[in-house]
């Protein structure tokens, strides 16, 4: 499964995207709360937009998840700035038929990697913004 059943995101898409199709520009590890927080951009406009969103313009539309009760991170080669588009994010259990009840979280690219396990996860944030020319 490389998507996960966000609400924030279901009341945005009739069909939400896949992780696959949206690059990671943003990981945040915070060790303190055992949270990992990834920031996800796509260029695929919602279906049912906020209404404050109808007075600018926008072509893209970013969302941060937040994953809490982080175990077993493992992390690899992670560089700073924004990442080629190439990474690969897949996320099972937590209803996937795992047992335990937590998501698996793995990140792969050319020369990084990510994974943990989580308790829970949620979108907290979403904006849209306009990127390049129109």
């Amino acid at each position: 499964m490389s998507t996960a059943p966000w609400p924030e995101l279901a009341a945005l898409y009739d069909t939400p995207p896949e992780l696959s199709s949206c690059p990671l520009y943003y990981v945040h590890v915070d060790e303190r709360d055992t949270a990992v927080t990834l920031g996800f951009e796509t260029a695929r406009l919602p279906d049912h937009p906020e209404p404050e969103w109808a007075r600018r313009a926008y072509n893209t539309l970013r969302f941060f998840v937040v994953f809490t009760g982080v175990e077993d991170l493992r992390m690899t080669g992670l560089a700073a700035g924004h990442p080629d588009g190439g990474d690969r994010v897949l996320i099972s259990g937590s209803g996937c038929g795992s047992g335990d009840g937590r998501r698996r979280v793995t990140v792969t690219g050319t020369g990084r990697s990510l994974s943990f396990s989580a308790a829970a996860s949620a979108v907290t944030r979403t904006r849209v913004y306009l990127q390049g020319s129109v």
